[in-house]
């Protein structure tokens, strides 16, 4: 009789262990990573501050990234061209994007790189050396295509 009631045991054990182990596989299997742009949005940036096409990214613990696009692009936005290099780096937390490369603008006749974003209620600024540059932030509602 003892022998039969360890049996039971050992097969409820065993049963709630599997029923555990798939709910947690399933849950994980059907969680699709978050989009970049998603991700933006969990740090109060908008999806238009980086062009349609993404391809990739990563996001490390500490903030720091990588963002992956097909191939170097330019885009407009109000009377500047933003460039953008097939891998933009920088870090992020909520509000700020600092050590930013591979984003520019044209200033001039010269090319500036983009060092950081920061958002201040409903205005980005852009910081490019010793210039900046603040825009709404309902200027980067939606992501542009490449020209």
């Amino acid at each position: 009789m003892a022998k039969n009631q360890l049996l039971l045991v050992l097969l409820v054990v065993a049963a709630s262990f599997t029923a555990s182990y798939a709910a947690r596989n399933k849950i994980s299997s059907t969680r699709a990573t978050p989009t970049v742009y998603e991700m933006l949005a969990n740090y109060n940036f908008p999806p238009g501050i980086l062009p349609e096409g993404v391809q990739n990214y990563t996001l490390n613990a500490d903030g720091s990234f990588d963002v992956f696009l097909p191939s170097a692009c330019e885009i407009d936005v109000s009377s500047f061209k933003l460039q953008y290099e097939s891998t933009i780096h920088g870090s992020i937390k909520n509000m700020v994007i600092d050590e930013l490369q591979g984003v520019s603008v044209n200033v001039a006749v010269t090319r500036v790189g983009i060092t950081g974003v920061d958002r201040d209620g409903d205005d980005l600024k852009f910081d490019a050396g010793v210039i900046s540059k603040s825009f709404p932030v309902g200027t980067f509602a939606v992501s542009p295509y490449c020209s």
